[in-house]
């Protein structure tokens, strides 16, 4: 495990050595404020900054609704936190989120709105109250099985069950709240709990029955594969695993299919290949089939909170 924590903290990649240094507690002498600020010098966030229009924004002609969605996820995976470079562009997202908060509640509910909220909090604005106000509508619309499912869809046939992207996208987003501490109250503590269990009635990636698997498809662009970064359709392994055990449950009896996965796509050197991602997005997180260092810092961190190092 030594070789895998030199390699995510070499020098190369400033974002991904601070964040293994802080998120998976390793010692070092390094001066973090200086690491943190070199990140911001980082061709990738330069670039990102680069495309900003005089508003602080970046233009919808990239990816329609999903521009703020991918822009979002890109300096959140940076480590990236709050900073005045932000505060424009945050505050739109917000507003992307909040626009329909009171024409109701559900108008919310779905994987895009989930997965832009984590971005945020990871962000460092779930102090915003607009943004603590769309948290509430958005884990308030959690339905009786755990899990999630778009209005859209609701309206349509207001008794159908949970959908498994909507579940997937609010565990992570309930993974983030707890690594952020906002987990505390009792109630969200509850929903995380009962999110949780959704995933464990079907060892996290089958039907209700544990034999169909879910979202079965073209192999690298499955939930039993390494997708990353994350996006409205399609969440990794690896997050989902890492999300499952920041949340707790590692070393349930229902993730060991994850696990095992897992354990077969690491190489000889203790590295995941990264197995898909989007064709266009507002940074490069590496080539298809190779050892990925962002995949890799997922695994080792799910590992971690599972206990098992």
């Amino acid at each position: 495990m030594g070789d895998v924590l030199q390699w995510l903290t070499e020098d190369e990649n400033p974002a991904l050595k601070f964040r293994t240094i802080t998120e998976l507690g390793i010692e070092t002498e390094c001066d973090l404020g200086a690491l943190y600020a070199s990140i911001w010098e980082m061709k990738t966030v330069a670039k990102m900054l680069g495309k900003m229009d005089e508003r602080g924004l970046w233009s919808e002609k990239d990816w329609g609704s999903m521009t703020a969605l991918r822009y979002a996820t890109a300096l959140a995976e940076h480590g990236l936190r709050r900073d005045e470079r932000l505060d424009a562009f945050a505050e739109y997202a917000i507003c992307k989120l909040t626009e329909k908060i009171d024409e109701g509640a559900r108008d919310m509910d779905g994987c895009s709105p989930m997965l832009l909220a984590r971005a945020l909090v990871a962000l460092g604005y779930h102090e915003e109250p607009e943004l603590a106000r769309a948290l509430e509508v958005l884990v308030g619309g959690q339905l009786y099985g755990g899990g999630f499912m778009c209005k859209r869809l609701l309206d349509r046939k207001p008794e159908r069950k949970s959908c498994y992207k909507a579940a997937l996208a609010g565990l992570l987003l309930f993974a983030e709240l707890k690594k952020q501490g906002l987990l505390m109250d009792e109630t969200m503590q509850r929903r995380a709990d009962a999110l949780v269990e959704y995933f464990a009635k079907r060892d996290v990636f089958f039907a209700s029955d544990r034999a169909t698997l879910l979202n079965d498809g073209r192999p690298g662009w499955r939930n039993i594969d390494n997708f990353f970064p994350v996006e409205a359709m399609r969440i990794g392994l690896v997050q989902i695993m890492y999300s499952l055990a920041v949340l707790g449950v590692g070393r349930d009896s229902a993730l060991n299919i994850g696990w095992r996965l897992l354990a077969e796509k690491q190489d000889a050197d203790g590295r995941f290949a990264l197995e898909s991602t989007l064709v266009k997005q507002p940074c490069n997180f590496g080539a298809v089939g190779k050892p990925n260092k962002w995949v890799t810092f997922y695994a080792v961190g799910a590992t971690m909170a599972r206990g098992m190092l």
